[in-house]
């Protein structure tokens, strides 16, 4: 893949992560509501479903952004491709990318600047400190629960969930979210990168739906 084509698969991935990430919080927070519950009593083996596949398709996707695979395409083989290729984030690169935007604006690239590889290595350090999470935790139970089904018995579910807390996993997606999407701005719009973690706007969306569905106010 070229520069462009992995910035926005690795945005896809990361996002698609985590609005699956924030469903599953939604859910079981909308359970909380006396009415959603009771709707969701009624229906109780498909939000049994429902609820299950989450948390398989949340564990299939932090275990492909983590996988160490020849023909995996994780978040540290996006990494290394950006570093590799840094001239693709040049002013040059942008120019070449984007022709029309001087002309549009002539004053477009007045406050950018162009990363170099310090600037790069300080915004994948946002994500590189999840790695041991992502490659360790999250991995195992993916490969040994819903990938290939190796555990199989409730107490062998429970020594691998133990170690894994919800807040771990929206910091270390965030993280992920956040590097694409300074790395997509930069690359689409000459933005200068701050690496900072950024907040994910459709968030509260999700849980304001999930409990109107809930409800059945949809």
């Amino acid at each position: 893949m070229n520069t462009k084509s992995w910035i926005n698969f690795s945005l896809h991935e990361t996002e698609c992560a985590l609005t699956i990430f924030y469903s599953l919080l939604a859910f079981n927070e909308a359970l909380k509501n006396k009415d959603a519950f009771h709707s969701a009593n009624r229906n109780k083996e498909f939000w049994m479903v429902h609820n299950g596949s989450l948390w398989r398709t949340l564990f299939l996707y932090l275990g492909r952004l983590s996988d160490g695979g020849k023909d995996a395409k994780s978040f540290s083989d996006f990494n290394a491709h950006c570093i590799k290729n840094l001239s693709d984030f040049s002013k040059e690169s942008f120019l070449k990318r984007r022709s029309d935007a001087l002309l549009l604006n002539p004053d477009f690239l007045a406050n950018a600047m162009f990363p170099d590889q310090t600037a790069l290595n300080n915004l994948f350090s946002l994500a590189s400190k999840y790695n041991g999470f992502l490659r360790a935790e999250c991995k195992t139970i993916r490969n040994k629960v819903y990938a290939h089904a190796i555990y199989t018995e409730e107490h062998e579910y429970y020594e691998l969930f133990k170690n894994v807390k919800y807040s771990e996993i929206e910091n270390a997606l965030l993280a992920l979210w956040s590097v694409s999407k300074h790395l997509w701005s930069c690359f689409e719009n000459a933005r200068t990168i701050n690496p900072i973690i950024l907040p994910f706007s459709e968030k509260e969306e999700i849980y304001k739906s999930t409990l109107n569905i809930l409800k059945g106010k949809v």
